[in-house]
């Protein structure tokens, strides 16, 4: 299962399209049934930092190997 929480800033537009929860500080909390990783990592990155992957830790892991890999292509 991924579990995103998403944004205040943008809460309101990812609740039109999706069932989670409200949170207290204005996020929004989504699960997602997890199939594949890679399209975890595709969707977390879309949002940037306004989604933060709550869980798996092997999705965490994916997206730090992925955000790693495209700094190192900058330098």
């Amino acid at each position: 299962m991924l579990r995103v929480r998403y944004s205040a800033r943008i809460a309101r537009w990812i609740a039109e399209r999706e069932q989670g929860s409200a949170e207290e500080d204005g996020s929004y909390v989504v699960e997602y049934p997890l199939a594949d990783v890679d399209w975890a990592l595709r969707h977390v990155l879309q949002y940037g930092a306004e989604a933060e992957r709550l869980a798996p830790a092997e999705v965490r892991q994916a997206i730090r190997a992925r955000l790693n890999s495209m700094l190192a292509g900058l330098e």
